[in-house]
């Protein structure tokens, strides 16, 4: 079994996009519709409460930052990663450090 590790600021944030996406995409078709409407009145309620749910979500991730930052140890591994990445991909015998095998 593959023991992955879970991250719940990648679930958070990926979680608000989607929402975020989808209040987009209704207020977006819900407006398209409004010519098609008899009831006016009833798509701008709609109208004003997805905007009020966008703005619930901004104002979540606003208030809640430290939900949505990636952990410093996580940064610091990746950092490790690359550097060892490119130390591995250099060009022996080249002379130079700096070139790599994509040069």
């Amino acid at each position: 079994m593959d023991n992955k590790p879970f991250n719940k600021y990648y679930v958070l944030r990926i979680t608000s996009l989607h929402i975020k996406k989808s209040v987009d995409t209704s207020i977006r078709k819900t407006y398209d519709r409004l010519q098609d409407v008899d009831n006016k009145v009833e798509v701008f309620e709609t109208l004003d409460i997805l905007h009020k749910i966008r703005k619930m979500m901004e104002d979540f991730e606003s208030n809640n930052k430290h939900l949505y930052i990636k952990p410093l140890e996580e940064i610091k591994n990746e950092t490790h990663k690359d550097n060892r990445n490119n130390e591995e991909s250099t060009v022996p015998g080249s002379g130079s450090g700096d070139k790599t095998t994509n040069s």
